[in-house]
């Protein structure tokens, strides 16, 4: 299993339209094309994005990008909200978990707990 750290940064004046369409188009599609959303968080102050998403392999992931990049929802979702330039720059940071670092050592990340 490998987890992957997604980085978005609003472009200047693109910060609502960036969070409008994560939270209006991009998630629920996460959950429609079986992308494996493990958290998400905002940077408040300059409205950036980190999520991480799980993944059987690199393989898979760098696949699954590619294919939801080219589904038609996908298509049409970037074409509107993309009329007035792009909202932001992204990258995509692979992680492993080393040998060293065993399980007892890390506190599970509760999805019902109020952040």
């Amino acid at each position: 299993m490998i987890y992957e750290l997604r980085h978005y940064v609003p472009i200047e004046g693109m910060k609502d339209k960036m969070r409008e369409r994560f939270a209006r188009d991009s998630l629920p599609l996460f959950m429609e094309t079986g992308i494996k959303l493990i958290d998400f968080w905002e940077t408040p102050e300059t409205g950036e994005i980190w999520y991480i998403v799980e993944w059987p392999s690199e393989e898979v992931a760098k696949k699954s990008w590619e294919d939801f990049v080219q589904t038609p929802r996908w298509k049409e979702i970037a074409a509107r909200t993309e009329q007035d330039g792009p909202l932001s720059t992204s990258r995509g940071i692979v992680l492993k978990r080393p040998s060293f670092v065993k399980a007892e050592w890390l506190t599970p990340i509760n999805p019902t707990e109020d952040r």
